[in-house]
């Protein structure tokens, strides 16, 4: 079996969607090729044109024009379309969510694809609203965790650190917590906030540790946190986020405070591998309890590689991956 991965050329998100699949998939007879979508319509058309050598053609998270979703129906045996992110929809960052283009766009792909693969229930949602008998696969975003061999030891430091890792984009869902940094800080002088990022981001108070995003330093950078941040609205956008960065923060065996929306509800369980916080005074108290715990941390953060490893690993979902193109393939 032979699969092309048509993905963004710019973004992250096909390393843990679909690059990271490849040796499972190799090993198993497949044949898989990344092939970013990029450039003018020539470069994109010479794309399309080699299709037809491979048994399914897999879009990953792109919204295309009918126009160029029909070239590449035209020139593929199976199709299937993968999302993670609520693609159907505006950001967070608009004021109005709602996007006739967008939803057009998904309708049309949704409809003209074999089958979709998912990465959460809200996104399984959104896909039934338009075919109520889609084949429909959910598949969660894994991490492989071999890449993410050193863990988090119990840490009798005084300093203790708040952890964030994003692109610069989502650096505003951290600023909406300023004013818990702000209490944070007057309460714990000892607290640092650490961001990872390809972006720089500052506050007024609390004293913050910059650090650039590199793939080679990510499992270091990961275990520097004492606790992993995830902050996020409540609307149509981020229900569609698949957790990325709790997962990141689990598998390193880190407690996580996070919004409790969408997939980050189903991650972490409150109280146990981690905490949900929608209030200014729930982030308040969540963070002085595990500031003050170091006990704690550590229980929650072993309860959270556990977690990783029975539902978001590369070991248990590349097999799902697999399976859901066999049976694409065979259908």
């Amino acid at each position: 079996m032979k699969v092309i991965f048509l993905t963004h050329y710019s973004d992250q998100g096909h390393r843990f969607r679909v690059e990271q699949y490849f040796p499972y998939l190799i090993k198993h007879d497949v044949e898989p090729k990344w092939q970013p979508i990029y450039g003018s319509w020539k470069k994109r058309i010479l794309i399309y044109k080699q299709l037809s050598n491979f048994d399914i053609t897999c879009i990953q998270r792109r919204l295309l024009s009918p126009l160029e979703f029909y070239l590449i129906k035209r020139r593929s045996r199976k199709i299937i379309f993968d999302i993670d992110d609520a693609i159907m929809y505006r950001s967070s960052s608009s004021t109005h969510p709602h996007s006739f283009s967008r939803w057009f766009k998904f309708n049309w792909m949704v409809k003209g694809s074999d089958a979709v693969i998912v990465g959460n229930q809200f996104l399984k949602e959104e896909v039934l609203k338009i075919d109520p008998r889609k084949k429909i696969f959910l598949i969660p975003t894994s991490i492989d965790i071999n890449l993410y061999p050193k863990k988090k030891e119990i840490n009798n430091s005084s300093e203790v650190i708040l952890g964030w890792i994003g692109t610069k984009s989502n650096l505003r869902y951290l600023k909406k917590l300023e004013p818990v940094f702000n209490l944070i800080a007057n309460k714990f002088p000892n607290v640092k906030l650490k961001v990872v990022s390809n972006g720089v981001y500052e506050s007024n108070f609390i004293q913050v540790i910059n650090k650039s995003w590199k793939l080679e330093d990510e499992n270091e950078d990961l275990i520097s946190f004492d606790i992993g941040l995830m902050p996020l609205n409540d609307d149509l956008w981020s229900r569609g986020k698949c957790g990325l960065k709790i997962i990141q923060y689990l598998s390193v065996g880190l407690p996580v405070v996070c919004t409790p929306v969408g997939i980050n509800r189903d991650i972490v369980k409150d109280g146990d591998n981690g905490f949900w916080a929608n209030t200014q005074e729930k982030w308040v108290d969540r963070l002085s309890l595990l500031i003050e715990d170091s006990t704690l941390r550590n229980k929650m953060g072993q309860k959270g590689i556990l977690t990783v490893e029975r539902d978001y690993s590369l070991t248990v979902n590349a097999e799902k991956f697999l399976n859901a193109l066999k049976n694409v393939f065979s259908s």
